[in-house]
């Protein structure tokens, strides 16, 4: 009992300590439905990481972005769904900014994208943005972790400590 509670300690305080050394930052997520099928999505997700995507994506989002269209391309993501739409992610360390870059993101995308006939490619803005895992909630994922841990060692420990079978 006590290598358990030892490792839920030792596991609290490793994440809460590490969450703590770092910024907290708030993510946006946009995402471009139907996108065209070029070679399977990759040259999707290319596009969306191109350079002309980036500077209008900075463009449109009439927030100032700390450091441009690189500063974007280090603090973003782009993926494809199951159903092959784009979802883009932007983190930055305000609320309005991750919103309005992720947002903005989107549309110099769907700008970037060729028309399809047939196909109504649409946008989804970002409605807001969430704030990172803190300090308390690494915590508990830390004491969860050191829990498993824990108990599979207290485990460990006590058939190691039992008794040879002897035989009659």
């Amino acid at each position: 009992m006590r290598i358990a509670l030892a490792c839920v300690l030792i596991g609290a305080l490793i994440g809460s300590g590490l969450a703590l050394g770092q910024e907290r930052d708030y993510t946006a997520r946009a995402f471009v439905i139907r996108v065209p099928p070029l070679d399977g999505g990759e040259s999707v997700l290319a596009l969306a990481r191109g350079d002309v995507v980036m500077r209008r994506a900075v463009e449109l989002s009439e927030v100032a972005a700390p450091g441009g269209p690189d500063w974007l391309r280090e603090h973003s993501a782009a993926e494809l769904t199951g159903r092959l739409d784009l979802a883009l992610s932007v983190r930055a360390p305000e609320e309005g900014v991750a919103a309005a870059l992720a947002t903005a993101y989107a549309k110099a995308v769907k700008g970037a994208l060729p028309v399809e006939p047939g196909l109504n490619t649409r946008g989804q803005g970002a409605r807001r943005a969430q704030l990172e895992r803190g300090p308390l909630a690494w915590g508990l994922i830390g004491a969860a972790v050191g829990l498993w841990i824990g108990a599979a060692l207290a485990i460990l420990v006590r058939r190691g400590s039992a008794r040879a079978v002897r035989r009659v």
